[in-house]
């Protein structure tokens, strides 16, 4: 079903994956999470690979990717397919300052390493760093967390790429591999993504926009999409410990079907961003972001294209 279906509220979409729970259930079969968070890490985690891929496989999933903000998840991800046959597992690195931030030698070792997916900064960006300096709480001090007075950027005093990025762009480009863009600023961004495609990177995908330390407007997440990226919109921008309603600058979730139907779902993917101990598992709260769609009238195949294709094919699936 196409976005233009979606869009005009046809009355005749397919809903009849809105009938039971069990059918519910249906709707993590053959699915792909690209953004798991599991133990072990400085935050505290719900739960580890093997029980993350565990309970995603049991629900059917195809594929999960594995993410840490302070360490790589790729030699973690082949330990997990050892133990847990049946799901596609993978690894992924973050350029965050325990890797070294913006690391070559780092991106180039993971991808030897069999890492599939590769982000910008998350939380040592300098968009987010700055964030929380303006925000302080999140309960980044009750494990020890500690920023880097002015964070990482992608970009030089001119607003250029830094050589380093573009070192790195090259890398992932030459290995096909995908790259999310963590938590910049949309400035960053709107430099980034296109300099990045015209690099080689086939795989580019713009992480949750709705995220309030981002917070990108329906109409950058068009151009963005337009530069070439893929959207990523993830469950964890919802739940009430990270943004809680009485914030002027929340997103609700029909904010987001609204940035769905504009972007178009083919050029859109979903997924959980959970493991947080104050989160839904994984599997059901991705289930429910699904749910959520599917309620506000998202057609089958368009929960296909955020659920399966796109992340399947970002992952040579």
């Amino acid at each position: 079903m196409s976005s233009a279906h979606i869009a005009a509220g046809d009355p005749t979409r397919d809903t009849r994956l809105i009938v039971t729970f069990a059918t519910w259930e249906a709707l993590l079969r053959g699915t792909v999470d690209m953004h798991v968070h599991t133990a072990g890490d400085l935050f505290p985690r719900l739960l580890d690979d093997v029980e993350a891929a565990t309970m995603a496989r049991d629900k059917g999933m195809r594929a999960i990717v594995l993410k840490g903000h302070v360490t790589g998840t790729a030699d973690r991800a082949y330990i997990a397919r050892q133990q847990v046959p049946g799901i596609e597992i993978f690894g992924s690195l973050v350029l965050n300052g325990p890797v070294g931030g913006l690391n070559p030698e780092a991106v180039d070792t993971a991808i030897r390493m069999g890492a599939k997916v590769v982000w910008g900064p998350t939380m040592w960006s300098r968009n987010h760093t700055e964030y929380v300096k303006r925000n302080p709480s999140r309960g980044y001090a009750d494990i020890g967390m500690h920023f880097p007075e002015e964070g990482i950027t992608v970009l030089d005093d001119r607003g250029e790429l830094l050589p380093k990025v573009r070192e790195i762009l090259s890398l992932i480009a030459a290995a096909n591999i995908v790259f999310f863009t963590g938590h910049l600023s949309l400035a960053e961004s709107k430099v980034l993504v296109p300099e990045a495609k015209r690099l080689g990177v086939a795989k580019v995908v713009v992480s949750h926009p709705e995220y309030e330390n981002m917070n990108y407007s329906i109409t950058d997440q068009v151009w963005l999409a337009d530069a070439g990226a893929l959207i990523e919109h993830t469950m964890s921008c919802h739940l009430p410990f990270w943004f809680p309603t009485d914030r002027p600058r929340y997103q609700t979730v029909w904010d987001i079907y609204d940035a769905i139907r504009a972007v178009g779902p083919e050029r859109c993917i979903l997924t959980s961003d959970l493991g947080q101990i104050h989160s839904p598992l994984p599997t059901e709260g991705f289930r429910e972001f699904i749910q959520m769609f599917v309620s506000l009238g998202a057609g089958e195949r368009d929960i296909e294209l955020m659920t399966r294709d796109n992340p399947s094919r970002m992952l040579d699936l």
